[in-house]
């Protein structure tokens, strides 16, 4: 079997980006390693991507039956293939994301996440690229050119809040405050920790 990263984080927290740099520096080291984004390409992605665009019209315990949805069409299409074939799988965002969300709408995070681990596979390490609310307020607003009417400070200090209560031995908080390649560094030095083993 193959290794599974995930990077999660607040909005504004670089999960692209180092996701992207991480799957460069694994395949310059000679693993196989392929990125996946969250939501995923299915019906209910696009679902999902238009609340994103057109503001939340639906219920918390809907979208996160999205997120659930699509991720499992993810796990069966593409995840676990990878992970059959020895790949090592990097995710941006899994579902520590539907967790922390929609656990700061007022779902039960530990329901959600057994709901999530019937089917979908436990990450080997997942990395929180953490980040303050307000930073990410402002990375939102700068991104998106407009003040932003989805995710407001507060709620993104709740997300934050719940992010760093999953950490333990296999989800690890990083500051995401850092210079990109230094991020980016850390996060390299992490997941090799995992993947080259002791």
């Amino acid at each position: 079997m193959g290794t599974l990263v995930a990077l999660e984080g607040i909005d504004g927290s670089g999960k692209s980006t180092q996701a992207s740099l991480l799957n460069d520096q694994l395949r310059d080291r000679g693993f196989d390693s392929v990125v996946f984004r969250e939501p995923g390409d299915s019906v209910f992605g696009d679902k999902l991507r238009q609340q994103f665009r057109d503001g939340r019209t639906i219920s918390a315990k809907e979208e996160a039956r999205l997120f659930i949805e699509d991720r499992r069409i993810d796990v069966n299409e593409n995840i676990r293939p990878a992970l059959v074939a020895g790949k090592v799988v990097v995710m941006d965002r899994y579902y520590f994301s539907t967790m922390a969300y929609q656990g700061a709408l007022g779902l039960n995070t530990y329901q959600l996440q057994k709901t999530n681990e019937l089917f979908a596979p436990k990450p080997d390490l997942t990395l929180i690229l953490d980040l303050p609310a307000e930073t990410s307020a402002e990375r939102i607003r700068a991104a998106r050119g407009l003040p932003d009417s989805y995710e407001g400070t507060e709620y993104l200090r709740r997300v934050r809040e719940l992010f760093l209560e999953f950490c333990g031995s296999d989800v690890v908080a990083v500051d995401a405050e850092t210079e990109v390649g230094e991020l980016s560094a850390k996060i390299l030095r992490k997941v090799l920790a995992v993947v080259e083993g002791p």
